[in-house]
């Protein structure tokens, strides 16, 4: 699956990119993330996700790789993990990118993942669908996250 979405934020790329690095408030702002902690500052971190994609619910721990960094511009990252009841294996790949606007700023996030084992087997458009759900509803918590 692919998902690209651009998120108007109303602050300055520089309140955006400090966002990015708060593990807490970033957090808050990924439906369904919890524990989430910094293993190794700025390289490594540990968070669970637990989501519903159709009729399988899933706890997954991933381990999230920090692979590029290019302050105040964009970051990029690889996360990892597999639900130990399920069997889903998920691999995905994400690029943030931040460039001033007038209003503010706009975040580009590019997604890339797979997902292996039992949810895999529901079908590239249920899964495809929920991760543009779940990047839609990341960009409306990443707004209200900004403007607080």
């Amino acid at each position: 699956m692919r998902v690209v979405r651009e998120i108007a934020v109303a602050a300055p790329v520089a309140d955006l990119w400090a966002l990015l690095w708060d593990v807490p408030r970033m957090a808050a702002c990924v439906p369904g993330c919890a524990d989430a902690r910094e293993v190794e500052p700025r390289r490594r971190y540990a968070a669970r996700m637990s989501q519903r994609v159709g009729p399988i619910s899933l706890t997954v721990p991933l381990d999230v790789e920090i692979l590029e960094v290019e302050p105040p511009r964009g970051i990029a990252l690889r996360a990892r993990g597999r639900d130990p009841v399920v069997g889903a294996e998920i691999a995905m790949q994400l690029r943030m990118s931040c460039e001033p606007r007038d209003a503010g700023s706009a975040l580009r996030v590019e997604a890339e993942g797979q997902v292996l084992g039992k949810l895999g087997a529901l079908g590239h458009g249920v899964i495809q669908r929920k991760a543009e759900e779940l990047v839609d509803e990341f960009a409306a918590r990443l707004a209200r996250a900004v403007a607080v």
